[in-house]
């Protein structure tokens, strides 16, 4: 493809043009009020950046080696304008008459992406002052290391990590490592969620952030509190309920990376189920005296937790034990058959769901009534083994606060469950 401008009919040549016109003087706004607003000197306004777009598309219209040379000329110009600077005053304004060349030369091939750029572009320079606001003000040392991580283990670990598991359908390394970023992420989002809304929403945050690392242990945690007196069994039955919203979540997740055939099958029911469990504990939070009034405390105060984006320790407790209850799962079901499968989901279930239903998934597909019957027995015992949990460590208030909302929302769940298969 060395000349494009033959190729071309006049309508697609005045769309070229037109669209190389329309980024050229979207940029070209956006620099000239900047610099009027800044009082900055400045090789290129309103006028320059649309001209720069157009020569973008003219060059590469008549043919390939005139786009290159042209995108040359800009370069040293930018390059010539940086060496002239009688002051440091950044280099975005070259870069981006830079980026208009190229933009105004994309619109000649696709002109749905160089408008898509070209709004981005203007998003960037816009944004001057809340991304050096965050950069320097919001975002901790610490937070830089943990996402750098994270990208990390998503950008270089999981491409080079073998996907085949080592026995039968589990003890994958790419899967076992997927889940350890997914609840990574998960942890991370979490934190964030903390850093973006107010403290009065500290009681259900935390208690969301908690659940994904372990609800059945942020219910114990809340039930305890209920049995010293140091907290309303309505409240904190709220609190529990909200964490159950993110083993549902956490749930989706880990099945959408396992198997999407299931992760289809299992969303809308979840949804149901989530918003059931997010109307009653609303309404139990907000009903309740105690957190109405509520003072924060170092307990429930998120703002003056001072962590990291997300624990490794944990997570990688939580792979571990995963892994280990599939496999132990997968064992039953290979020495037992499809009773073995049931069996070991019940029990497994009983005291972590993700593991189980993804021993579940990984097996097949929801065609396969078997599979059906072992999710449904999994999350039933899961949920009686959530409100026993509750019963034995906040009493018989926190219990009967708890416990209903808790079965309703599995029932309704796994009726609809059954609708979507049948």
């Amino acid at each position: 493809m060395n000349t494009v401008l033959l190729d071309l009919s006049f309508q697609e040549l005045l769309r070229v043009m037109v669209s190389a016109l329309g980024c050229g003087l979207l940029i070209g706004l956006e620099r000239e009020k900047h610099n009027r607003k800044e009082s900055e000197p400045s090789f290129a306004g309103l006028r320059s950046f649309t001209i720069c777009a157009l020569l973008g598309a003219v060059c590469f219209l008549l043919h390939l080696a005139v786009g290159i040379l042209g995108a040359f000329s800009v370069t040293t110009f930018c390059v010539y304008s940086l060496i002239k600077q009688k002051q440091d005053i950044g280099a975005t304004t070259e870069l981006a008459f830079l980026m208009t060349y190229l933009i105004g030369a994309l619109c000649v091939f696709n002109v749905p992406l160089a408008a898509g750029l070209a709004v981005v572009l203007c998003l960037i320079l816009m944004g001057k002052q809340s991304l050096h606001y965050f950069a320097g003000n919001w975002i901790q040392h610490f937070e830089l290391r943990d996402g750098l991580f994270l990208l990390a283990l998503i950008l270089i670990a999981l491409p080079l990590m073998p996907d085949q598991a080592m026995w039968g359908t589990v003890l994958n390394p790419y899967v076992i490592l997927k889940l350890l970023i997914m609840i990574l992420g998960v942890q991370s989002l979490a934190h964030i969620a903390k850093r973006l809304l107010p403290n009065n929403k500290a009681l259900m945050l935390s208690s969301l952030a908690s659940g994904f690392v372990s609800s059945t242990a942020t219910i114990a945690s809340l039930g305890m509190e209920v049995r010293s007196g140091k907290a309303e069994a309505k409240s904190n039955a709220g609190a529990g309920l909200i964490s159950c919203i993110a083993t549902l979540l956490q749930l989706l997740i880990i099945v959408a990376g396992i198997n999407f055939a299931w992760f289809k099958v299992l969303l809308l029911p979840c949804s149901i189920g989530i918003a059931v469990l997010l109307i009653i504990a609303l309404m139990l939070i907000h009903s309740s005296k105690a957190t109405m009034g509520q003072q924060a405390t170092p307990q429930n105060d998120i703002t003056h937790m001072d962590s990291r984006m997300f624990s490794i320790k944990e997570a990688l407790i939580i792979v571990v034990t995963l892994t280990v209850i599939q496999a132990a799962v997968y064992g039953l079901n290979v020495v037992l058959g499809d009773s073995g499968l049931i069996i070991g989901a019940f029990f497994a279930s009983l005291f972590e769901v993700h593991a189980a239903m993804a021993t579940v998934v990984m097996q097949g597909t929801p065609q396969q009534m078997t599979l059906v019957y072992a999710m449904m027995i999994g999350l039933a015992a899961h949920a009686f083994s959530k409100s026993i949990n509750a019963f034995l460590t906040g009493g018989g208030k926190y219990f009967l606060y708890f416990a209903p909302a808790q079965m309703l929302h599995m029932a309704i769940l796994m009726a609809v469950l059954w609708m979507v298969i049948q």
